[in-house]
Formats: C-alpha cells, structure tokens, sequence
C-alpha cells in the first residue's frame, strides 16, 4: 500500500526552488537579533540576581548572627 499522493516523489520533497530560500543578508539579521536578544536576557537576568543576592544577607553574616544569639544566652 503506497500512502504518498501521485505527484509525490523522493525528488520533489527534497529540492528547493529558489524563491523558497532566503536572503544570506536576511538570515544574518536574524541571527544578529536572536543574539541581541539572548545577550539583553543573560543581562537582565544577571542583574535581577545581584539586586536579588544584594538584598539578602550572606550566609557567613547569617551564621555569626546566630553564634552570637546562642552566646549571649
């Protein structure tokens, strides 16, 4: 039992006409923005985690604090 239509053929799923294929120029842009785009990601999130890590105590301050706490007791 064949399930590929009558016109098909290996040939024709494989070639490209050249109106299908895009510009080298317009595929470099893309890139281009996909790049721009990932870097303003990395950026943000990095920031977020410095404002995030600068609110927060560090542990060592948080482990001293408690020494303190159980000596003063």
């Amino acid at each position: 039992m064949d399930n590929r239509a009558d016109n098909q053929n290996s040939r024709a799923t494989t070639t490209f006409s050249r109106v299908n294929r895009l510009a080298p120029d317009f595929l470099q842009a893309a890139k281009r923005a996909r790049g721009k785009a990932l870097r303003d990601m990395i950026f943000t999130l990095v920031e977020r985690a410095k404002a995030f890590s600068a609110n927060r105590p560090s542990r060592s301050t948080v482990n001293a604090d408690a020494i303190r706490a159980t000596a003063k007791r």
